[in-house]
């Protein structure tokens, strides 16, 4: 469809023009800027490509404006990418290594919400039944950077193909659900761990032992 044919539409033939023709010549920058604001009320995700001053308020409107080195600063100002080479081959490159990033990053904030939720649930709730600190701060901090030095290799993580495939986005439950599920799992092994050290470590235990063996509780009174 041409510039002229698109003129004489109102805005009802003109949706039904943007969704259905394939091709549009000699059009304005404003219907340039409206087919794509009318496309994007439809549901498409527009990326658009242009490199003149003519292109500018469409480089605007697009979910993703796009344009090369050698165009006019207007419209270079007006795109969310530059291209510094003819090759839209660099533009899917850059978005599948961000789809491999934030899959990454997603994995990070995964097991940083769970583990530190359940070390936090694991040090409330002893303190609530144990007549001592069950960590110190000094162990605490340190767990922290032990556990944060083995997500040292997740930003080299490999990502599945799927999910290379399709954009993804925050999705605060699954988050929510994944820290309230694994953070309680894990504090499980604490509550262990704390059972074990009190039933081999016990006062009464180490206060019973030989004269002139050492015992790490003081003497009760």
């Amino acid at each position: 469809m041409t510039g002229a044919e698109l003129a004489e539409l109102d805005d009802a033939a003109f949706e039904a023009a943007a969704r259905n023709a394939a091709v549009f010549a000699r059009i304005s920058p404003e219907q340039k800027a409206r087919l794509i604001t009318v496309l994007r009320r439809t549901g498409r995700s527009v990326g658009f490509l242009g490199d003149g001053v003519n292109d500018a308020l469409a480089l605007h409107a697009a979910d993703v404006g796009i344009s090369v080195d050698t165009a006019t600063d207007v419209a270079k100002d007006a795109a969310d990418v530059v291209l510094l080479e003819k090759d839209l081959g660099v533009l899917a490159t850059g978005v599948a290594e961000g789809r491999r990033i934030f899959a990454n990053t997603i994995k990070y904030v995964l097991m940083g919400t769970s583990s530190n939720f359940g070390n936090m649930f694991s040090a409330a709730a002893a303190s609530a039944v144990l007549t001592f600190l069950p960590m110190l701060p000094s162990q605490i901090l340190l767990n922290n950077l032990l556990y944060d030095s083995s997500q040292l290799a997740i930003p080299t993580d490999r990502v599945d193909e799927e999910q290379l495939h399709a954009p993804s986005h925050w999705n605060i439950a699954f988050i929510r659900r994944f820290m309230l599920t694994f953070g309680p799992i894990s504090s499980l092994f604490d509550f262990l761990t704390f059972g074990l050290m009190l039933g081999c470590c016990t006062p009464g235990r180490w206060n019973s032992a030989p004269a002139g063996s050492w015992s790490p509780w003081p003497p009760r009174r």
